[in-house]
């Protein structure tokens, strides 16, 4: 029979139990490698994103889903009457431009009328003046066959009373004439 081996003790006395350090050595040159070649790799090749798992990429597709399928949205009220006011005022305000231009127009024609008829006053005051002018009026008195008259042509009329006015009033009523005859007149005017 083979030679019975005795078993070396351990520690442990359970079976599978291991005496000493099962860590690997590190390896220092490796290390060294790595570090001299940290700086010069890309982030992607130093960062490797762990592989997804089933419940991450449901998780994923449910909220690229729920994202593309939005239901309808309802349509605040103020926002509908904000927009129809914006709206009108907007309508309005162009309304005013339009009758802003009209107005520029027509101030322009306004304009331009005052011109034409401030030179249209100068002539027709250059013939009033020449119309009232005397040596004018004396030649158109003259081109009439109009002559001065002489003296054995004119006569002074004299008038008695020349001075004196008289006047004529309506008859008054008896309360009146009471009146003025106690000094209460309410007329003030003499007879």
């Amino acid at each position: 029979m083979a030679a019975y081996k005795k078993r070396t003790t351990h520690r442990y006395s359970t079976p599978y139990s291991v005496d000493g350090n099962l860590a690997r050595k590190p390896d220092y040159k490796e290390l060294e490698r790595q570090l001299d070649r940290s700086g010069q790799m890309d982030f992607d090749q130093l960062y490797q994103r762990p592989a997804e798992t089933a419940s991450e990429r449901n998780a994923r597709r449910r909220a690229q889903l729920k994202a593309s399928m939005r239901t309808a949205q309802k349509v605040s009220p103020m926002a509908l009457l904000s927009a129809v006011c914006v709206a009108f005022l907007l309508v309005v305000l162009l309304l005013c431009y339009v009758r802003l231009n009209t107005i520029s127009r027509s101030i322009v024609s306004m304009k331009t009328q005052i011109s034409q008829l401030e030179i249209e006053q100068v002539a027709l005051l250059t013939k009033y003046e020449q119309a009232f002018d005397l040596s004018t009026v004396k030649e158109a008195a003259a081109a009439a066959g109009m002559v001065q008259p002489s003296d054995s042509q004119i006569y002074y009329i004299a008038l008695p009373g020349e001075d004196q006015i008289t006047t004529h009033q309506p008859e008054r009523g008896p309360l009146e004439r009471f009146f003025t005859a106690a000094g209460w007149g309410l007329d003030t005017t003499a007879e």
